[in-house]
C-alpha cells in the first residue's frame, strides 16, 4: 500500500517543526507518535559513555514514537530532531485506540500481537547493550 499523506491530513492533527527543532528528547514521557508528511527527522540516543549517537534518518511516510502508544506511561528511548523542517501528523493514544476499536477484530488482534512482539524485542535488545566491535 502506497503512502497517501492526504488520508492522514484529513483525520489527524498536524504539527509543523522548524529545522533543527527537537520533536522529543530521550527520557521524556511519551504521549504521541508521529508520521512524517513532509521533510525528514534524525533519530539519536546516548550510548553507555553518554555520547549522542546518530541511529537513523526517517523521511516522508515513515512513523516514529509508535512504541509510546503501546506502552502506558513509557518514556522516550531516543531523541528526534527535524533535519530541514518537517510537517508531522500527531497520533495520540486516544486516536489510535479509537481507530483500533473500530477495526476488524482479526486485524486488531494481529496489530496487538505484532506490537507486543516489537516491544518485547526492543526490551531485550536494550537489556543486552551495544554489540561488541568487530576487528
Amino acid at each position: 500500500m502506497a503512502f497517501n499523506p492526504q488520508v492522514f491530513k484529513k483525520v489527524l492533527e498536524r504539527k509543523l517543526v522548524a529545522p533543527g527543532q527537537v520533536v522529543f528528547r530521550e527520557g521524556e514521557r511519551a504521549n504521541a507518535a508521529y508520521i512524517i508528511l513532509r521533510g525528514a527527522v534524525q533519530i539519536s540516543n546516548r550510548n553507555s559513555a553518554g555520547q549522542q549517537v546518530f541511529l537513523r534518518e526517517l523521511v516522508e511516510g515513515e512513523m516514529f514514537g509508535e512504541l509510546a502508544l503501546m506502552t502506558p506511561d513509557s518514556t522516550r528511548t531516543a531523541t528526534v530532531e527535524s533535519k530541514e523542517g518537517c510537517e508531522l501528523v500527531v497520533v495520540s493514544p486516544d486516536k489510535l485506540r479509537e481507530r483500533l476499536e473500530a477495526a476488524d477484530p482479526i486485524l486488531r488482534y494481529w496489530i496487538t500481537s505484532l506490537s507486543e512482539r516489537v516491544l518485547d524485542l526492543s526490551k531485550r535488545v536494550r537489556a543486552q547493550g551495544p554489540a561488541p566491535k568487530k576487528d
